[in-house]
């Protein structure tokens, strides 16, 4: 049987689950529901994409006679509870909004084979990247953009929703028939709700949920976000539409160090067509600390109507904009300042590959996303060192996790005084008690003030699943030590006090 691709229209005969030409996921003719009548109201007509996530569907809405997209998820997500949660979560999140920026909700059931399906509004339009088909938007334009997607972020907010993975093809675009620019916010996925819901138990707390090129420090660093991260998304987004590239380039994990760790360049350091007064909007949003943002979507609308008075009536030419920035006898700007190279530890990290041994463990992660916070116990059995089992004793503390999947120690001095290098010794272990084999496990270390640094874990000797690092602390404080899988899905979460010496 020849099948045609969904999304390329290419065909092919072969019975693979990707299309050969643009890798799309293909729905197998007996799974599609192309044709059928979902409870009486839905009517199936086409297949407009589809991934590992789940299958989206045109339809027709049969009583109102209005066009209507019907989301399925994959046998594979609707089995799997964290997955089946984060598909009904879309639909209350997004249920909870009502702005014309953001898609609306039809109706929500459950097909016959038991599977979950959600009717929304039939958006029409193209995700937001292609706007930049003809490159770079004019300061104008990208900031009339980025006040609409403010707007309906507004609306979410206020209706205590945080989208969480906001990005281009989260975004979709369309001209209206006065050639003006449109905007409708999908995919709620991931997002979160206001505490004292229930809607706002998280899928996979104190782990890594999102894209990294839209990725704000504290999310990255898996912890509890509030509106101000899809703020710093936004301002990912801004400096795309002016410049055509994302602020930061490379791979996932690299990326995500980047945001972590390394400040933001100017939009103007990518495009000099780019005025001042974005790249200061620009720098406020992507702000590494939360509290150096805008304080709200509504407070942002306010911002960017300034910002809009404040642009030229007619844009420099990028020469007389380059030589004003350039003037003899001034300092360098930040387009100016050689980019801080990534460091080595973070370039292998792009590259890590981790071999898991014994117990039939497919891959390194802390309870496949769920909850992974440090708990700090007493324990009476001892943990296994290369030299034999070890108590931790005076000047020692066991830093201890079982979550059903891992369980992991960490013995760390006790106190932790500032200067002085201390060299942790870490252990994991299946939940069989075998031990787990990588080359190299990454961590972090973030102060108080935001301030990430990113170290490497070696294997110790040649002990099964012992890893040691090294770090000195260079102030008294309070820290936050994360050590991350390779997959990125979670962290392993280790709080620290750091006493004066």
């Amino acid at each position: 049987m020849v099948r045609t691709c969904s999304r390329c229209a290419a065909e092919t005969a072969e019975s693979g689950r990707f299309c050969p030409a643009c890798g799309l996921e293909q729905v197998a003719p007996s799974a599609s529901l192309v044709g059928a009548t979902i409870d009486g109201a839905f009517a199936v007509e086409d297949v407009i994409g589809g991934g590992a996530f789940a299958t989206v569907y045109r339809g027709r809405q049969l009583g109102l006679d209005r066009p209507v997209a019907i989301k399925v998820p994959t046998h594979e997500i609707a089995a799997d509870p964290v997955m089946a949660r984060r598909f009904a979560r879309e639909a209350r999140a997004a249920a909870l909004v009502s702005h014309p920026g953001v898609v609306q909700i039809h109706a929500v059931g459950e097909l016959p084979d038991g599977r979950p399906y959600l009717a929304m509004e039939l958006v029409d339009g193209a995700p937001l990247d292609r706007i930049l088909a003809d490159g770079p938007l004019p300061a104008r334009r990208a900031l009339a953009v980025i006040r609409a997607i403010a707007s309906a972020l507004a609306d979410t907010h206020a209706a205590g929703v945080v989208h969480r993975d906001l990005k281009p093809s989260n975004i979709m675009w369309r001209r209206d028939r006065n050639g003006d620019d449109r905007i409708t916010l999908v995919d709620f996925g991931i997002a979160v709700c206001k505490p004292g819901t229930a809607e706002a138990t998280r899928l996979t707390s104190g782990g890594l949920i999102g894209t990294p090129h839209y990725m704000s420090p504290e999310q990255a660093h898996g912890e509890v976000v509030d509106a101000r991260a899809d703020l710093y998304a936004l301002g990912c987004v801004l400096f795309e539409l002016v410049t055509g590239a994302p602020v930061f380039e490379g791979g996932s994990v690299e990326v995500l160090l980047a945001h972590l760790g390394r400040p933001a360049p100017a939009p103007s350091a990518r495009n000099p067509d780019v005025p001042d007064a974005i790249d200061r909007l620009c720098a406020r949003l992507l702000a590494k600390k939360p509290d150096d943002r805008p304080a709200s979507a509504d407070e942002l609308v306010a911002v960017i109507d300034r910002t809009a008075g404040e642009l030229p009536r007619r844009a420099p030419s990028r020469s007389a904009l380059s030589a004003t920035r350039r003037r003899p006898g001034t300092g360098p700007t930040r387009r100016d300042l050689p980019r801080a190279p990534i460091p080595r530890w973070a370039i292998a990290l792009a590259g890590l590959a981790v071999v898991m041994t014994a117990g039939g463990v497919g891959a390194f992660v802390l309870g496949h996303g769920r909850a992974a916070s440090a708990v700090d116990a007493p324990r009476a059995e001892p943990f296994d060192e290369p030299d034999g089992p070890v108590h931790p004793g005076p000047g020692r503390r066991d830093v201890f996790r079982d979550d059903g999947e891992l369980v992991i120690h960490v013995l760390v001095p006790d106190p932790i005084i500032a200067g002085h290098e201390i060299r942790p010794h870490l252990v994991i272990r299946n939940k069989l008690g075998q031990p787990v084999i990588a080359q190299e496990i990454v961590v972090t270390v973030a102060d108080a003030h935001g301030a990430a640094h990113g170290l490497t874990a070696q294997p110790h000797g040649d002990a099964s699943g012992h890893y040691d690092f090294h770090y000195t602390f260079s102030e008294p404080g309070k820290y936050i030590v994360r050590v991350f899988p390779p997959s990125i899905d979670s962290a392993f979460e280790i709080p620290v006090d750091v006493t004066a010496g």
